[in-house]
């Protein structure tokens, strides 16, 4: 049993260390040039069908809207010289203002919009317009390297079509430029396309993973 345990750790870490994550050492497309923000008929909010994140593009740039949820107890209400509850609102939780709130088992819940900034600012994420005018792509900054993310907007829709890849697959092997990164855990591959190879990427259907937020 030992042996036969000894055995499939050791088989176990050989699958994880063969496993391979990607990056790309710039952003995406390399023939455009970064720019601050959409054109003007993409401006607005797109929400996904929970509601519970949305994206904000404005002159700003790009903005991720999200809600979460929290809560106070009852009793710590009542103790409070913070907090208040009137009616279907809490005070306290932000400077003069109030939150609508859900009383559930001697728990007062409610959410907390947070607005982070995904584009613009401080921000080491990067956007980028590809040849057709409707379709950009957000460059996500993230181990000194970048992950692509397609948009595509149509309709009032916004499609985000997230990059996806088997994690032992082999059809990044055609990009000419690329380096690999040995971890404890994994390969890290960092690819370098030409324009010719990053076409040829959203051929093969690397972009098919996608989420649709609707304005």
């Amino acid at each position: 049993m030992k042996i036969y345990c000894l055995i499939a750790s050791v088989i176990l870490s050989f699958s994880t260390f063969s496993q391979k994550s990607y990056y790309f050492s710039d952003p995406l497309p390399s023939a455009t040039s970064n720019i601050a923000s959409v054109d003007k008929k993409f401006y607005g909010t797109y929400k996904s069908k929970t509601g519970t994140i949305s994206y904000q593009f404005d002159a700003e740039g790009v903005s991720i809207i999200s809600t979460s949820i929290s809560s106070i107890s009852r009793e710590t209400i009542r103790e409070s010289t913070v907090y208040d509850v009137r009616g279907k609102y809490i005070f306290g939780v932000f400077n003069n203002d109030s939150l609508p709130c859900v009383l559930e088992d001697e728990y007062y819940y409610f959410g907390v919009r947070n607005i982070d900034i995904f584009i613009g600012g401080r921000s080491q994420n990067i956007l980028t317009q590809s040849a057709t005018s409707n379709v950009y792509f957000l460059n996500v900054f993230e181990n000194g390297n970048y992950v692509p993310i397609q948009l595509d907007f149509k309709g009032g829709k916004l499609t985000m079509n997230y990059f996806e890849y088997d994690l032992e697959s082999t059809r990044f092997e055609f990009v000419a430029k690329q380096k690999t990164i040995d971890t404890q855990y994994q390969k890290l591959v960092v690819l370098s396309p030409t324009e010719e190879e990053f076409e040829t990427l959203r051929t093969i259907g690397v972009f098919e993973l996608p989420r649709v937020f609707k304005r």
